[in-house]
């Protein structure tokens, strides 16, 4: 059974996508697909000991903007524990594990929001959410898609 349609681009199956329409210019509207969603939290404490107790962890699951990023702050763990939840939440979110952590990048445009980059996933658009405390760090992530894009992720 096909579901009512809120978009009038291409039919909607039951439960396949949620669209969300945006107005763009003037009057001209384009409607974009969520296609996944992907939460993750962290122990901030569990980084920092794996930081500490295995040479070669920053390296092998952060890239050097994100070592470069978090390092020069006070709060190095809990920016690094942001970084890795996003990454599982990424992971999630396309439900991939074959993903790997070094090929997700997660950056601050020059407003501070986080924006996130997946190696080899040009088409995805992914919408990130960050917050951390001392303790916790969680991501939420949105993957969504245009109908005006080539490929989904």
């Amino acid at each position: 059974e096909v579901a009512q349609n809120p978009c009038p681009c291409r039919p909607l199956q039951a439960g396949n996508y949620l669209y969300m329409h945006s107005k763009k210019e003037k009057n001209k509207k384009q409607s974009q697909a969520v296609i996944g969603l992907g939460v993750d939290i962290v122990e901030v404490s569990r980084v920092r000991v794996m930081a500490e107790r295995s040479p070669g962890f920053l390296e092998r699951f952060f890239t050097e903007g994100e070592l470069a990023y978090s390092m020069k702050s006070k709060n190095k763990y809990e920016r690094l524990a942001a970084r890795f939840a996003v990454k599982e939440a990424v992971i999630k979110a396309l439900d991939d594990k074959r993903l790997a952590l070094k090929g997700i990048e997660v950056e601050n445009t020059a407003s501070g929001r986080p924006q996130v980059t997946v190696k080899g996933r040009p088409g995805a658009r992914l919408l990130v959410s960050i917050s951390h405390t001392s303790k916790y760090a969680v991501a939420r992530l949105l993957v969504s898609i245009s109908h005006t894009s080539k490929y989904a992720v």
